[in-house]
């Protein structure tokens, strides 16, 4: 599947526009892990749990997305953007992230 955060693909035509498609992931931190990372950003190093956790999420929406825009019939994504946000539900610390775009034919 052809991804792009453009409106088009290059040296492509878009044939059909199947709509917007939409995705989401949200996950926790493992037990400990914000609590750890913490310590060493307070150190002035990156928070490497963090920074997994993120890429993480943001990799799941996209893949989901991808799975949204084949279920329409579409076998491309023109402008996809993807915004990771801090979630805290019932004091958990959270990550989620949110995923859209056009889904068309090329």
């Amino acid at each position: 599947m052809q991804l792009s955060t453009t409106p088009y693909i290059d040296g492509k035509q878009i044939r059909d526009n199947k709509g917007l498609v939409f995705a989401q992931s949200v996950r926790g931190f493992a037990a400990g892990q914000g609590f750890f990372d913490s310590f060493r950003a307070m150190g002035g190093k990156r928070s490497v749990g963090h920074e997994e956790l993120i890429d993480q999420v943001r990799q799941e929406a996209l893949g989901e997305l991808q799975q949204a825009a084949r279920a329409v019939g579409a076998n491309a994504i023109v402008g996809i953007t993807i915004d990771v946000d801090p979630v805290s539900l019932r004091e958990a610390p959270m990550v989620l992230a949110k995923a859209s775009g056009t889904a068309v034919v090329i």
